[in-house]
């Protein structure tokens, strides 16, 4: 938080600590994270640091590829100190309604073809296998944390506090706990715009071709309402899937309103999607501010 920038998100102070809560006024406590001044570099430096993390790495790149996969890691991630279960994985799963019970046993093989998770043993009479979360998936998990704080911190510079202690198990814990908590508190507000989540969230890849259209330009506004190459072939190459998918993904998107065609090579986000996108993202960043700042109450 700049000097002298009240950061609202939400309709309560309930997890900002109370050396930053003094600070804010309860009458401005309802303007929306995308009316801060440093919003839109913030929300173009969180989808470029994601689409760099899926370019280094093929296995964070899987996870990435939609929405059921990321959250059913992030699920398994924050069970690392008691193992991870096929129960306890659809269980939390459940709350961001995005899993049935065979996608979550999906994720869960997947995981482990990575060599994010092995088997632990069998801990329980009636049999039921746990699962070790391996180091490299830790490590992983905490790029991903690094990729958001370095972007909220442009936002409000307390939360890059958090990056100085990712290393910390404790903290990583806890900000996993916080992240999930937040996050499924406000799915609903998150699905409010079904169209994005059904063509780009939850789409295999879809998510990176978003990534890709919003921080390609680096001007004032968040979405860019500039035209952006897109050449079917080349992201379908970079994304690790047929071109016959990135141009399903295209058209759905033309479909529903939310990108145009200028040319053969060029597409824009349309207005519709960029009021969309706008609140979507702030909508995001105010969740994760919320998990910074339950995260900052151990600190302090």
């Amino acid at each position: 938080m700049s000097e002298g920038v009240d950061l609202q998100i939400g309709a309560t102070l309930e997890h900002v600590p109370a050396s930053i809560r003094t600070t804010l006024k309860a009458a401005d406590w309802n303007r929306e994270v995308d009316l801060q001044p440093h919003f839109v570099e913030a929300a173009r430096r969180w989808a470029a640091n994601m689409l760099m993390l899926s370019d280094q790495d093929r296995a964070v790149d899987g996870i990435f590829k939609d929405a059921g996969r990321f959250v059913a890691a992030m699920c398994a991630v924050s069970m690392r100190a008691d193992g991870v279960t096929l129960a306890k994985l659809k269980a939390l799963c459940a709350r961001f309604g995005l899993l049935s019970a065979g996608r979550a046993r999906a994720v869960l093989l997947f995981l482990r073809y990575l060599g994010y998770v092995d088997v632990w043993g069998q801990k329980s009479a009636n049999g039921t296998t746990y699962y070790r979360v391996n180091p490299t998936f830790v490590a992983a998990w905490r790029l991903q944390l690094e990729a958001i704080y370095t972007a909220l911190e442009v936002i409000d510079p307390r939360a890059g506090r958090v990056l100085e202690h990712l290393d910390d198990d404790r903290i990583f814990d806890a900000i996993c706990e916080f992240q999930i908590d937040e996050l499924a508190l406000d799915v609903d507000a998150l699905n409010r715009f079904p169209e994005i989540t059904q063509i780009f969230v939850n789409r295999a890849a879809g998510s990176q071709v978003l990534w890709y259209l919003l921080s390609y330009h680096r001007d004032r506004v968040f979405p860019s309402p500039k035209p952006v190459p897109v050449n079917p072939v080349i992201l379908s190459e970079r994304f690790h899937v047929s071109a016959v998918h990135i141009r399903r993904i295209l058209s759905a998107a033309v479909e529903a309103g939310l990108i145009a065609w200028v040319d053969d090579d060029h597409l824009t986000l349309t207005a519709k999607a960029q009021s969309e996108l706008n609140y979507f993202y702030g909508e995001q960043m105010s969740c994760l501010l919320r998990t910074a700042y339950r995260t900052l109450a151990l600190l302090d």
